[in-house]
């Protein structure tokens, strides 16, 4: 049996097709347009667009050498404010996205962590996956900041940050393999 499972986690290691996690940090400049305070209801936020990807911060990690890339944000809404915020409808699907160098980058917002919006300022937070050409995923952070005049932010930035898993899946699987070595032990000695 033990043979049975070396094998078949022998295979899946060598022929199963995993994305790979990357990192890196990518800032972006544009517009966008509040309906009015958040905690008051139903906040929209429209984007006009394209925004671009800032030269300053430059880009890093996996979003090296894309500064100036048109990117494209998706509208969303939300309730609530501060730290109660919460998204309407659920995950947000390519909050934002562009492509460049034949890569198509996407950022998927999962959760709202805080949202303010008052007449003169916009913060936002949030989770969510950061994806390239579709597949290669990797949690992510998200931030919406900039100033403006009547929930309109001529300056505002969204930046995101990619981490990769920090090895817990690996970690997992190596419990899970001791268990049943220690299983398999147990049933011979009885």
């Amino acid at each position: 049996m033990l043979a049975v499972l070396a094998t078949g986690l022998l295979s899946c290691g060598l022929f199963c097709q995993q994305a790979r996690a990357f990192s890196g940090d990518v800032m972006f400049a544009g517009r966008v347009k509040a309906s009015g305070s958040s905690g008051a209801g139903t906040t929209h936020l429209t984007f006009t667009n394209p925004w671009t990807v800032a030269s300053l911060p430059a880009p890093d990690g996996a979003y090296i050498g894309t500064a100036g890339s048109s990117a494209t944000m998706t509208n969303f809404s939300f309730t609530g404010t501060g730290t109660g915020a919460v998204l309407v409808g659920g995950t947000v699907a390519n909050e934002w996205s562009f492509s460049h160098g034949g890569n198509t980058y996407s950022f998927d917002l999962v959760s709202l962590i805080s949202a303010t919006i008052t007449h003169g300022t916009i913060d936002m937070s949030g989770t969510g996956i950061a994806r390239i050409n579709g597949g290669d995923a990797s949690a992510a952070t998200w931030a919406l900041q900039g100033t403006g005049r009547n929930f309109t932010f001529n300056f505002a930035s969204s930046s995101t940050s990619a981490v990769p898993d920090g090895g817990s899946a690996v970690a997992l699987l190596g419990i899970a393999l001791a268990g049943i070595e220690t299983v398999r032990r147990r049933a011979k000695a009885a």
